[in-house]
């Protein structure tokens, strides 16, 4: 009974975390010989070594061993069971082990998908040109892959564990990063080394287990988009020398026409004729010079010239401008700008501003029915002003939302109206040089209104 209390406190040191499953088990009762003959062989057969009995000794030794190991295995069935094992329980013990064997071998094939499935991901990301980095909560890099490190530069010991400000140090680039750590979409070009890379950084959030808290964090993506932005400035810069180099031939031709029709060398039924040259030659000498002017800003060759403005005059002026189109269509012009506003000089490119606030109005004209109200307001927000034109035409669907700003993109409602399909990238690019942004709301069938938002500066500010 001594022996049978001592493997007992031996099988509770052994397995620890089985004290209430061994303490419980009656099983240890069922085999009480079990001890005592393991240990009687043991010692008799080390005795019978050293005599003429050896043979007999070495018999028992093997004898004890194999008790040894019934003894193990009655153990590991016992300290095993998920249950409190009663007297009179029926358990199939042989069943449990199956159970339990085929349970670790799915969890080992589980554990070997997994590791598949990382070496993969690892390999994808060794290999994809474009650049992944992944930034943790405190804006911290955890995770890069070579094409990241070879577009930043950087070397892996630079990249492990830094903040992005130390990569990414220019105001643009923290600029998007907080606005990406906001939860919006961001996505701009920067020149690094002499290289043109364009970034995405993409919010992202990602539950920790089975807990209720989240890891947050921002993908950021890299791509060199040197090649593309040279063959860009190529076109753009072609388009600018061919839109110039047509406008002498159209001018050349209007002035012919205009002259044959003042000087009566036209016979009477030639008129319609040229008079529908006219007006197609008025048609394509609008659209080169539109052409001219896209190019002029997306190449850069538009400088702005700054000066302060009083705008509530500066904005009636541009009311007054487009105020005989909307007579013919009797169209209601109204203006509302903010009160504080009014004793206010705002520092901006006059020229760039009309020709932007004058865009919006006339694609307004265009598409109101008659006898309706165009509202053009200004308001302060912060540290932007907020220029709006609203309009009652027929909205703009969801289908051509993502291409408004399109270069000649025009939709369906608006294609009977005459216009080159140039007015909104034209304010969109105007927006941008002037350091804003463009954007709109509309209800289909109801209403319209396009947002510029540029940034407010005073005389001295």
């Amino acid at each position: 009974m001594f022996l049978h209390k001592f493997f007992i406190e031996f099988a509770l040191h052994v397995y620890p975390h089985y004290q209430n499953e061994i303490m419980q088990a009656q099983k240890f009762h069922q085999l009480p010989w079990l001890p005592l003959t393991t240990v009687v062989s043991a010692v008799g057969g080390i005795f019978l070594l050293r005599t003429y009995l050896e043979p007999f000794g070495w018999g028992l030794i093997i004898l004890s061993l194999d008790l040894l190991w019934t003894w193990q295995c009655q153990i590991r069935t016992i300290v095993a069971s998920p249950w409190e094992a009663e007297p009179d329980s029926n358990i199939d013990w042989y069943d449990f082990v199956n159970k339990w064997k085929k349970l670790e071998k799915e969890n080992q094939a589980l554990r070997e998908q997994a590791q598949i499935e990382n070496k993969l991901l690892h390999g994808i990301l060794a290999n994809i040109s474009v650049g992944v980095v992944l930034l943790g909560s405190a804006k911290q890099v955890s995770l890069f892959n070579f094409a990241a490190q070879r577009l930043l530069g950087s070397s892996t010991r630079a990249l492990s564990k830094v903040t992005v400000s130390s990569i990414l140090s220019d105001a643009e680039s923290q600029s998007m990063l907080e606005k990406a750590y906001s939860g919006a979409f961001s996505v701009w070009n920067h020149i690094r080394s002499g290289r043109t890379l364009s970034f995405s950084a993409t919010p992202i959030s990602v539950q920790v287990g089975n807990t209720n808290s989240d890891w947050n964090g921002v993908l950021l993506l890299l791509q060199d988009i040197t090649k593309q932005e040279a063959l860009e400035q190529t076109r753009q810069k072609f388009i600018f020398s061919a839109s110039n180099e047509l406008k002498t031939p159209v001018t050349s031709i209007k002035t012919a026409a205009e002259n044959l029709m003042n000087e009566g060398c036209i016979h009477p039924d030639g008129k319609a004729d040229t008079k529908i040259i006219l007006k197609n030659v008025d048609r394509m000498a609008l659209l080169l010079n539109d052409i001219a002017e896209l190019s002029r800003i997306e190449t850069g060759a538009l400088t702005l010239e700054y000066t302060a403005l009083d705008l509530d005059t500066f904005l009636r002026e541009v009311l007054e401008n487009t105020n005989s189109f909307s007579k013919y269509k009797d169209i209601e012009l109204e203006l509302n700008i903010e009160p504080t506003l009014g004793a206010k000089s705002f520092l901006t490119d006059p020229i760039r501003l009309h020709q932007l606030l004058e865009n919006l109005l006339s694609n307004a004209l265009k598409v109101s029915p008659k006898k309706s109200k165009v509202v053009l307001s200004a308001q302060l927000q912060d540290q932007w002003i907020i220029f709006s034109v609203k309009d009652n035409g027929p909205g703009i669907s969801l289908k051509d939302s993502s291409r408004i700003f399109e270069r000649f993109y025009r939709t369906q409602t608006s294609k009977g109206t005459p216009g080159t399909g140039l007015g909104l990238a034209i304010v969109k690019h105007l927006a941008r040089i002037m350091g804003g942004e463009v954007s709109f709301e509309s209800v289909p069938d109801e209403e319209t209104t396009f947002f510029v938002r540029l940034p407010w500066e005073t005389v001295g500010a």
